[in-house]
């Protein structure tokens, strides 16, 4: 079989094959990540729907957390089901790139400063749109919540938003592009699945544009740390890390 493939080939343009597996993987992609956004949105409303009302914050954040979560571990298993050749790194960090591991999360709350620091001050003062709290939801999460929430951020969300978001999508995209168009395009779809349920919201222009490029940039700086560890423990780390120190920030203040 591999013989006919190579027969098959032999003589194309190298740069037709690649057009090819870039086509290939622009279609797979975006199969991909419009099943994940169906899965994102009907887990969210399953899980919305079971706890109920009267279910205390706490236990709703958690489970819409859990559950949308969930919808990333499903679609990114079961494309590795389909693609068993497929690699996906999980190895323990060495010592050598524990400073990537710094810079990683340097980086991610110089960022995260940089944004509040915009649309806290800037943006309210131009009358664009309301701080950020408003429409990053952050500001319903409170008391055990922030609690939670961090703990989910290190032992959930970091770990697989990172499994789909780096190992899939930035993995499958490295082999058709290399490394930085796929930090690049991994970023923007990073974006994508945290500005779309904010957008539903109908906010001013000004937020979804500012929230793009924050995501963007966020992913951008996770899918480094990957390309440099080659591991996805690295970025896991990074982002769970980050994402629980912004949870609780509220309980040391």
């Amino acid at each position: 079989m591999s013989d006919a493939a190579s027969t098959l080939t032999e003589g194309v343009p190298e740069k037709y094959i690649n057009r090819t597996s870039i086509v290939r993987t622009a279609l797979v992609l975006t199969g991909v990540i419009l099943v994940t956004v169906a899965a994102h949105i009907s887990a969210t409303l399953a899980v919305v729907s079971m706890v109920g009302s009267d279910t205390s914050d706490t236990l709703t954040f958690a489970a819409v957390t859990v559950g949308s979560e969930l919808a990333f571990l499903l679609v990114g298993s079961i494309y590795l089901h389909f693609r068993s050749s497929f690699r996906l790194p999980v190895g323990l960090p060495i010592r050598q790139v524990y400073p990537i591991l710094f810079v990683g999360l340097i980086g991610s709350f110089v960022t995260a400063f940089l944004s509040l620091a915009i649309t806290d001050s800037i943006v309210p003062i131009l009358e664009f749109s309301p701080g950020y709290m408003e429409y990053s939801g952050l500001g319903e999460v409170a008391g055990s919540g922030l609690v939670v929430g961090a703990v989910l951020s290190i032992s959930v969300i970091g770990p697989v938003e990172e499994f789909f978001f780096r190992g899939v999508i930035q993995g499958r995209l490295r082999e058709a592009l290399g490394p930085i168009a796929a930090i690049s395009i991994a970023g923007a779809v990073f974006a994508l699945f945290h500005v779309y349920p904010v957008a539903l919201l109908s906010p001013p222009p000004a937020v979804i544009t500012h929230m793009s490029v924050y995501y963007t940039l966020m992913g951008a700086i996770f899918g480094w740390v990957y390309h440099r560890t080659d591991t996805l423990v690295a970025p896991a780390f990074v982002h769970g890390l980050f994402n629980g120190v912004v949870f609780s920030i509220p309980l040391w203040i």
